[in-house]
């Protein structure tokens, strides 16, 4: 009787955890479920797609440039080249969701050992982790690498915050081989927090216990699976050519991720207030053992941060070396592990006995703030439904914001059938889900910045070609055909250009419209180069929509 009980018990426990990964994968879902391509899907699927099918867009310039992600790849790169990209992109991000809860429950289980806590918990999460942030790292979202990463960062502050250090420390290990700079950052805080907590005496490590030895080997071999790869495709790249790319990176590129001068101040704002919310929330708890654990790495993120901030004071001194720095992605881990930090505090705080007792006045205020934060959960979650593809037409995916998206999926649609696999193009500045959507090789893409020295030059060097009017990126048209047909024909020979996609009004200039192969409302499409001679006025013989 007694076996059938725990059994019993058993069963019961692991389908209440089931049913509590399934809530917090919904509520995650909440928030990530755009129209597809999301942000960076349409970059991370397509290299997917290609590196397990090279003849996939085989001439396209990034698809063929070096990769630092070859773990999500490898895993899938299957599903996506069997499947279309979309198909793919809904169950990778149900994994991720899942994974994400998972890693969730598994961080704030020995915090919060209630299941409405760990409820409550989770709701101020996936607040926090898009309201927090400031320099516009996210965690629930798309398909892409860093998402598992961060599930597994999640799980190794769990075993953080349980003591478990050598386990915590394979976990990020995992992390790392998923994404180097995720998993890699918070291995380095978990190897300096664990070691200052050795030299405190505050915990013990045998190192040379059989266990701790193999996660410690293991947690540096399964990242090396992530490191190995974005180290390569520096290996024989002379520093000049690679601080020349760190520049391009770090200011011409992605300077809201990774440049604070170009952070937006309400952002920075909101994370500093979060910063000293925290604070307060921890001087009015009582001192645990197992919080402190794990607020202490959340603290280590931000000291990384200021780091990132100190260091590019010396921007103008030091270029080189500041940017070169500042590509690793210093303020990302506080941007991800704040949000996680906070929802523990808020949530301790709110339901501590110590702090508000049991009587009914003191109930209904903590009822009150419960109340309070779900209200805003709630309204939240009611603004994230307008972008639920389940529930609206009138939503575009993220990564089409910047271009006419109707018309841009018919052009894409009349590429697919009557244009050749080979076939490359030019197309607009903006224009994010090319690739996704033609399935055909362009020259260059804004969106789709490769990884290694040598390529990210090369790019540059091509949105300079394809849309700068001065030489410079910063002055830019949203069109090669704005800068006029020699500059068009000029461009194409030089990159094996077939056809551009343009606006309609890139032409407006030109007394004598191009004759297109194919238009709609927004866009046209035209064979390359274009011969003067067969410039008309009406576009006879135009196939039009």
């Amino acid at each position: 009787m007694k076996g059938k009980g725990t059994r019993y018990q058993n069963t019961r426990s692991i389908l209440f955890a089931a049913v509590e990964v399934g809530v917090f994968t919904a509520i995650f879902a909440v928030a990530g479920a755009w129209p597809a391509p999301d942000v960076n899907e349409g970059y991370y699927l397509a290299k997917a797609r290609h590196s397990f099918n090279p003849e996939w867009c085989g001439n396209d310039f990034f698809l063929n440039s070096g990769e630092a992600h070859g773990l999500f790849f490898y895993l899938l790169g299957p599903l996506a080249a069997s499947v279309s990209l979309s198909t793919a992109a809904w169950v990778g991000r149900w994994a991720g969701w899942l994974a994400l809860a998972v890693g969730f429950r598994h961080a704030v289980w020995p915090l919060l050992p209630s299941r409405i806590h760990r409820l409550f918990a989770a709701a101020v999460f996936s607040l926090a982790a898009r309201y927090t942030t400031m320099a516009g790292e996210w965690l629930i979202g798309g398909c892409e690498a860093k998402v598992f990463a961060w599930a597994l960062v999640l799980a190794a502050w769990g075993e953080a915050v349980r003591g478990r250090w050598a386990f915590a420390w394979l976990l990020s290990g995992v992390a790392t081989a998923f994404h180097p700079l995720v998993g890699g950052w918070m291995m380095t805080l978990i190897g300096l927090v664990a070691i200052s907590q050795i030299g405190r005496n505050q915990t013990r490590i045998g190192f040379f216990k059989p266990l701790v030895l193999a996660c410690v080997i293991g947690g540096v071999c399964l990242a090396s699976i992530g490191l190995w790869p974005a180290m390569k495709i520096s290996i024989g790249v002379s520093a000049d050519v690679r601080n020349q790319a760190a520049a391009v990176y770090v200011v011409d590129r992605l300077p809201h991720h990774l440049l604070p001068r170009s952070f937006q101040e309400v952002l920075v704002a909101r994370h500093l207030l979060a910063i000293m919310f925290c604070g307060c929330l921890y001087a009015a708890l009582p001192y645990e053992v197992k919080r402190s654990r794990g607020l202490i790495l959340v603290l280590a993120a931000v000291l990384l941060s200021f780091a990132g901030f100190v260091m590019s004071l010396f921007e103008s001194l030091a270029p080189s070396f500041v940017y070169g720095m500042l590509r690793f992605y210093w303020f990302r881990l506080a941007d991800g592990l704040l949000p996680l930090g906070l929802c523990v505090l808020l949530t301790q705080f709110i339901f501590s006995a110590q702090l508000f007792g049991s009587s009914v006045q003191q109930t209904l205020r903590r009822t009150f703030l419960v109340a309070v934060v779900l209200a805003f959960f709630t309204y939240d979650s009611v603004i994230q439904s307008k972008h639920w593809p389940l529930l609206t037409d009138d939503c575009i995916s993220r990564s089409d914001k910047l271009i006419e998206a109707d018309s841009c999926v018919d052009v894409c649609q009349w590429i697919q059938e009557e244009t050749s696999p080979t076939d490359c193009f030019l197309t607009p500045r903006g224009a994010s889900s090319f690739l996704w959507r033609a399935q055909r090789p362009e020259v260059v893409a804004w969106k789709n910045v490769p990884q290694d020295p040598v390529s990210i030059l090369e790019w540059r060097q091509r949105i300079i070609d394809c849309f700068s009017y001065d030489g410079t990126i910063k002055n830019m048209a949203r069109s090669t055909c704005v800068l006029g047909v020699s500059r068009l024909n000029r461009v194409a020979d030089d990159y094996g250009a077939n056809f551009v996609v343009a606006p309609r009004k890139s032409f407006v200039a030109m007394p004598r419209p191009p004759k297109a192969a194919y238009k709609n409302s927004n866009y046209v499409v035209i064979k390359l180069p274009i011969q003067e001679h067969h410039v008309n006025d009406e576009g006879s013989g135009v196939a039009t929509k």
